[in-house]
């Protein structure tokens, strides 16, 4: 009874050097004989891709062959030659898409620096283009502000900035139930401590924390050179010009009762007054 078990090949959808991998080491598991080796490829390959042996070993059979020629017949016509500068250009191409994980982007990107011929380089090229390729412009300005940072570190800090992203919005979530809650009884009131932390911060633009304890309080903008700010939350920046307010919360002091109505995420040109009846408790 052998052991293990290695599936006929999808040439539609496998690679065939993996295939092959997987191959010799179900071999060498099974202790099966090198002049057996031909014979059980061709036995676990499947029909399709038997049939393709026949036509590419004509008029010889597969069988006749030696097993490393059989292989290297059916890689080069499955895999012909690539365009190294193709390749290349192909995983310059590659940017981190709105809500794909550090892990499955760097994992495509390895994917595709496997056809690059990087050599020695591999690394270089890998952290180069994972960085300059983030989605997040806040993740990427941090990993740019540090110096000498190797390819190893670079993941490092950008899986934890994602963690921390992550668990400050799970954090986020529980206070927006709460509130949407309160929605269902026509009614929004926070405390003043809690507003304060859902307040946009001005220097990066997230929630859950004051302004004095941004992280990016000493950071030097892209944009107009001035320290305390993200390019992305830039007053200068053209198309923000003419917006002197973004993401602000409204407060509006009840009359009588120490509490606030919370209105997030308002964007203005000027300044506008809103009056909200608001019933006696």
């Amino acid at each position: 009874m052998p052991i293990g078990k290695v599936e006929s090949f999808n040439m539609g959808s496998q690679n065939w050097d993996t295939y092959i991998r997987r191959v010799k080491q179900f071999m060498e598991l099974n202790d099966i004989e090198q002049r057996l080796h031909v014979a059980t490829l061709v036995t676990l390959v499947g029909s399709e891709c038997y049939d393709l042996m026949c036509d590419l070993c004509a008029p010889d059979l597969p069988e006749e062959k030696d097993f490393d020629i059989l292989v290297k017949l059916v890689k080069d016509h499955l895999e012909p030659e690539r365009s190294e500068i193709a390749e290349r250009h192909i995983f310059r191409q590659r940017k981190q898409q709105n809500n794909e994980s550090i892990r499955s982007y760097l994992q495509s990107l390895k994917h595709l620096a496997k056809t690059c011929n990087f050599g020695i380089t591999l690394e270089i090229n890998l952290r180069d283009q994972f960085v300059s390729g983030l989605y997040s412009e806040e993740m990427r300005s941090r990993l740019f502000a540090e110096k000498d940072i190797d390819y190893k570190r670079a993941v490092e800090l950008a899986s934890a900035l994602e963690a921390a992203d992550r668990h400050a919005m799970a954090a986020g979530g529980t206070g927006g139930s709460s509130q949407a809650a309160s929605e269902s009884d026509g009614m929004h009131r926070v405390g003043g401590a809690r507003a304060e932390a859902r307040c946009a911060c001005r220097r990066c633009g997230k929630l859950g924390h004051a302004e004095g304890r941004c992280r990016y309080k000493h950071y030097t903008c892209d944009s107009c050179g001035e320290k305390g700010h993200l390019k992305s939350m830039c007053r200068n920046r053209k198309g923000n010009q003419k917006i002197e307010k973004t993401r602000e919360i409204l407060s509006i002091a009840l009359q009588g009762a120490n509490q606030q109505l919370l209105c997030s995420d308002v964007a203005c040109v000027e300044d506008w007054i809103c009056c909200v009846p608001i019933p006696a408790p």
